[in-house]
């Protein structure tokens, strides 16, 4: 009987599992948290993983690539009079970019003394062609957006929805943990 409820709980999904989070210098005006089982993408890497001009300047990922972290900068100019309609603006972009979205959080929150517009959900890509195979894509995505010196800086942190339930409280703790100076 014991050995059906661990399979059981193996196979639901919501096994949690500990992660130590190490503090970690991203660059000169940035720190955070950071799983210790995360290594750092390098350049070729980050080209490969993620479909943008405008490459992360960091990311971190687990051992096979499921679940990613990364910082970035954006040169749109932002102040903070600006905060509540660039955040009208990012919910309406990530609406547009997938065909399902299911907000866990949408707010605006200081973190650390510094105010931030914070999006966790699930969101889904339907394929609708009819001579695919491709099947629905589902992932989870807890990102975050903030003001420093008139530019955006983004914080990502995302994985396949089936993981979710694994990692989205250590996404949290990770961006709760951002320190920008």
């Amino acid at each position: 009987m014991r050995n059906l409820f661990f399979l059981f709980l193996l196979f639901s999904g919501s096994v949690t599992f500990a992660q130590k989070l190490v503090n970690v210098t991203v660059n000169k005006n940035i720190q955070m948290k950071v799983p210790d089982t995360f290594i750092n993408m390098n350049d070729q890497d980050r080209m490969t993983k993620v479909a943008s001009s405008k490459i992360p300047f960091a990311m971190f990922t687990t051992q096979d690539q499921e679940v990613t972290l990364g910082v970035n900068d954006n040169p749109m100019q932002w102040t903070a009079p600006d905060t509540k309609t660039v955040y009208g603006f990012y919910k309406a972009s990530i609406r547009s970019l997938f065909d399902k979205v299911e907000f866990i959080q949408d707010d605006i929150r200081k973190i650390n003394g510094r105010e931030f517009i914070v999006f966790e959900f699930v969101s889904t890509v339907v394929n609708d062609n009819e001579f695919s195979s491709k099947k629905p894509q589902s992932n989870y995505s807890y990102i975050q957006y903030t003001s420093y010196n008139g530019q955006v800086l983004l914080f990502n942190f995302g994985c396949r929805a089936r993981y979710k339930n694994q990692w989205e409280g250590i996404a949290k703790e990770v961006m709760e943990s951002v320190k920008i100076k």
